[in-house]
């Protein structure tokens, strides 16, 4: 392995590990409590610095930095039993945003105004995909705890503003975040 291969692995692997802390700080640091009838969900930054993760990292590498740094704050903060969702519904958005970003990317061959479109586009998928994964998590675990159909639904519509509420949050975070999170990662890691 040449010295410039270790120099990248290592830089890759100190910016991922650099987006978890991130990551596991946002929701630490601040977070509001939502009202919601299934679930505890709180206004936070970790979904922001998860988007950012995706467009800087990468689909497979935001995966990591996504679910330690989201799996950190719920084992140290008492929501061991999110730690399924969150370590599923964290893989599919960032694999399934990733790749889409990363085409999009491609296609914008450099043009910082395309790119930064395409990353809001992106974490308005994000925040589409948040609500659909959570919303059948959800009613999933409602009828597996023995709740109808139904009833589960319902309770599942009724929580779902919380999760609107977050995803709005991460699109307006990752509007003012973008340029200047981009630029400086690649000031530094490219």
């Amino acid at each position: 392995m040449s010295d410039t291969t270790k120099s990248t692995n290592i830089k890759s692997i100190v910016a991922t590990a650099f987006f978890a802390a991130v990551i596991f700080l946002g929701i630490q640091s601040f977070r509001i409590p939502l009202p919601a009838a299934v679930g505890t969900p709180f206004l936070h930054f970790g979904h922001i610095f998860v988007m950012l993760a995706i467009v800087c990292l990468g689909a497979r590498r935001s995966c990591i930095a996504g679910v330690l740094g989201l799996v950190i704050f719920d084992l140290l903060n008492g929501y061991i039993q999110s730690i399924p969702n969150v370590f599923v519904s964290t893989i599919i958005k960032c694999m399934l945003v990733g790749i889409v970003f990363w085409f999009l990317k491609r296609k914008a061959a450099g043009n910082m105004k395309k790119e930064y479109k395409y990353a809001v586009i992106c974490a308005v998928l994000y925040g589409i995909t948040s609500i659909i994964v959570d919303f059948i998590w959800s009613v999933a675990e409602l009828v597996l705890l023995g709740s109808n159909m139904g009833a589960a639904i319902i309770a599942e519509i009724s929580s779902i503003p919380a999760t609107i509420i977050n995803a709005v949050f991460t699109v307006i975070g990752v509007m003012l975040l973008y340029l200047p999170v981009v630029t400086a990662y690649r000031r530094i890691v490219e």
